[in-house]
């Protein structure tokens, strides 16, 4: 459903782009090139595409705001939304091979990074953060790459509560999730594309269960939308060989210190922690010190 869903809003890019290539030549040229070339263009710079379909930079960048987007990386970062399902590791590797610009791969991160204060302020994440807070138990699902953030989100909310899991599907744990309680359970799921079909489907099966869901997602379209209250979208960047999670990483940083500064009485609970850590001699301290 979600690739379906892409193919029609970049069918609905291709169409917005043909009228507006009706403007001028460097405009038919710069839509010629795109519609031909859209899976490499996504590795490229604003520079770079122009020397490709022969037209200045400043008609890309002119282009770009023609069809509603902030600039080029606005633009880029949507055309990276409609066909991040469609092009595979093998391609990524063939394109990023002969395209290692590493100033445009920043420069997106730099713009996804702008993004999260305007998260931050949103009225899903403070449900998302007291959430996290009142739930008996807290369940951390993902699968694939996307559960590769699991680990750190676990370590620091097994810091500040009790009763948090990280499931994948590789855990035991995965095939007993629906004998949890439903009443007492939050799921909260970190789902990335490509969105793993195990994953997916086990919330289809939770959410049927009664379990309430909570999702950290990269899109409005993600299929964890119609899954999960509250999502929250936060971007990534995936002209690389591999997605950047730098941005969902920083969010989830953040999400922790706000879930921590609601949780009542945690500075006991840290002092705690830090006299078990000191008694069993775990950080390494220099002799001189």
């Amino acid at each position: 459903m979600e690739f379906k869903s892409n193919i029609k809003e970049f069918d609905k890019l291709k169409q917005e782009m043909f009228v507006i290539s009706q403007g001028s030549a460097a405009y038919e040229k710069l839509a010629y090139y795109i519609e031909k070339n859209y899976k490499h263009i996504i590795f490229m710079t604003a520079s770079e595409v122009a020397g490709e379909a022969e037209v200045s930079q400043g008609s890309v960048s002119r282009f770009c705001s023609a069809l509603g987007y902030r600039g080029y990386n606005d633009f880029l970062h949507n055309l990276q939304q409609f066909i991040r399902e469609e092009i595979t590791a093998p391609q990524r590797l063939q394109y990023t091979a002969h395209n290692n610009n590493l100033a445009s791969v920043i420069n997106m991160e730099h713009n996804n990074l702008d993004e999260l204060e305007e998260i931050l302020s949103q009225e899903a994440y403070q449900k998302l953060v007291q959430k996290i807070i009142a739930a008996e138990e807290l369940v951390i699902l993902s699968s694939r790459m996307s559960a590769t953030i699991l680990p750190y989100t676990s370590y620091i909310l097994n810091k500040i509560r009790n009763n948090v899991v990280q499931v994948t599907p590789d855990s035991p744990l995965w095939n007993t999730l629906e004998l949890r309680n439903p009443e007492k359970t939050l799921i909260l799921t970190i789902v990335f594309p490509r969105y793993p079909n195990d994953l997916i489907k086990k919330l289809e099966i939770l959410k049927r269960e009664g379990f309430s869901i909570a999702g950290i997602t990269d899109s409005i379209i993600s299929p964890v939308t119609s899954l999960a209250e509250p999502v929250i979208s936060i971007p990534i960047t995936t002209s690389s060989i591999f997605d950047i999670y730098s941005t969902p990483m920083l969010f989830i940083n953040l999400l922790l210190r706000d879930v921590a500064n609601g949780i009542e009485g945690l500075d006991k609970r840290i002092n705690k922690l830090e006299e078990i850590e000191k008694e069993n001699n775990i950080y390494y301290k220099n002799a001189r010190s």
